[in-house]
């Protein structure tokens, strides 16, 4: 007698990720495909959609079940994208992020802290002789922009490598709108800067060329190399600036927080993980299925891809209560900078840029005002593109 076919559920949503409302109000989508369960079928995009935070870090855990190698719904930018880390799996992307973190990991970054630790510093002196400012381009983006732009040690603007850095995550949610066609274009100068760029233009003890150097001794291809160029600057780029928006943000909108964090120093690592969360800058990246598997009861097979959205699984109320407030006191791990074999390899930069300026700033600041954010309209993005701040000095 034969065993009774397995009835399996695929639940469903219509909604756009790359809507105006869900980049506008992202919360709302996101809880909406949290609540349809740990996967479920976004028929506008052809892909599942995974939003629970246990479901999200077990999938970023698991590279031998899902696969980066089309990290992207544009199928544009995945193909340009296999030569760098975050698109590959296996001995191709061990091999590449050895490589980066020979200059990324947090012992060989020693060097940069005093010269971030200086510029952390006048900036925070120069906004304080202002009424007010911008936080995001005044106070978020000038450490991270500044410190990149020169260690990479390549001759392009530090606004242009952030512009380049947006380009590419906005055309990640595909071509759905005005914006994905446009960036996806714009993506390739970023290609064609990187291939026609000579060892001559860079500096020698930059971290451009020590990649170059690194395929000279056969650790990686040629075209390897020029891809992995990108990789320092442009995946960590914006995730740092946005997080350090968000970080200035929640002081300012909760200054019980800051004021307990001028008495207590020692939770300025809590407090640039918590802004890491919540901020959650990159929205999602895609995982291809490698074998027929179910989860909870939803059949997934061989090729079907899944966007794992940290954004969603960052907010679960199920791994963090209150998950939309700014808390000193939470502990535990978070998915705003990936996890696993593809975890940001600029998380150690990133987190000693808004460390310095945290410290910079509990000398100096007594009280941050905030007010009038604007959120930041780019498909694989979230965060704010502007919004005003003043600090009031110690007196």
């Amino acid at each position: 007698m034969s065993r009774p076919r397995r009835q399996h559920r695929r639940p469903q949503l219509d909604i756009d990720l790359s809507s105006r409302e869900s980049l506008r109000n992202p919360q709302q989508t996101y809880r909406a495909i949290r609540e349809a369960g740990s996967v479920v079928w976004l028929p506008r995009h052809r892909v599942w959609a995974m939003g629970r935070f246990a479901d999200v870090r077990s999938t970023l855990k698991d590279d031998q079940r899902y696969s980066s190698s089309n990290i992207s719904l544009n199928p544009i930018l995945n193909p340009l994208a296999r030569q760098g880390t975050l698109a590959s799996d296996g001995e191709a992307h061990t091999r590449r992020r050895k490589v980066l973190m020979h200059s990324l990991a947090a012992k060989a970054l020693v060097d940069a802290e005093p010269i971030i630790d200086r510029t952390a510093d006048a900036v925070v002196e120069d906004l304080l002789t202002r009424p007010s400012f911008d936080g995001v381009k005044d106070f978020a983006a000038r450490l991270p922009v500044s410190v990149v732009a020169d260690l990479v040690g390549i001759p392009v603007t530090s606004d242009q490598l952030l512009r380049w850095g947006r380009d590419i995550f906005d055309s990640n949610a595909g071509i759905r709108n005005v914006r994905g066609w446009k960036t996806s274009l714009r993506s390739f100068s970023v290609f064609v800067y990187t291939a026609r760029l000579r060892r001559s233009q860079m500096q020698s003890n930059g971290w451009a060329a020590s990649v170059l150097d690194a395929a000279d001794r056969g650790e990686i291809g040629p075209i390897e190399a020029r891809n992995l160029i990108m990789d320092f600057a442009i995946p960590s780029l914006d995730t740092t600036l946005l997080a350090t928006a968000e970080m200035l943000w929640s002081l300012g909108r909760q200054p019980e927080a800051w004021q307990a964090l001028r008495r207590q120093p020692e939770l300025v690592p809590a407090a640039v993980m918590e802004s890491v969360r919540l901020a959650s800058p990159v929205r999602f990246f895609v995982r291809t299925v490698t074998e027929d598997h179910d989860i909870d009861g939803v059949a997934l097979h061989a090729g079907d891809r899944i966007a794992t959205i940290f954004a969603s699984a960052n907010m679960d109320d199920a791994q963090f209560p209150e998950p939309e407030r700014f808390s000193l006191e939470r502990r535990g791990s978070h998915v705003g900078w990936g996890f696993g074999a593809h975890a940001c390899v600029g998380m150690h930069l990133s987190r000693i840029e808004m460390t310095a300026l945290l410290r910079a700033m509990l000398p100096r600041v007594e009280h941050i005002e905030v007010s009038g954010a604007q959120r930041l309209l780019n498909n694989g993005l979230q965060g704010h593109s502007r919004f005003r701040a003043a600090f009031r000095p110690v007196s």
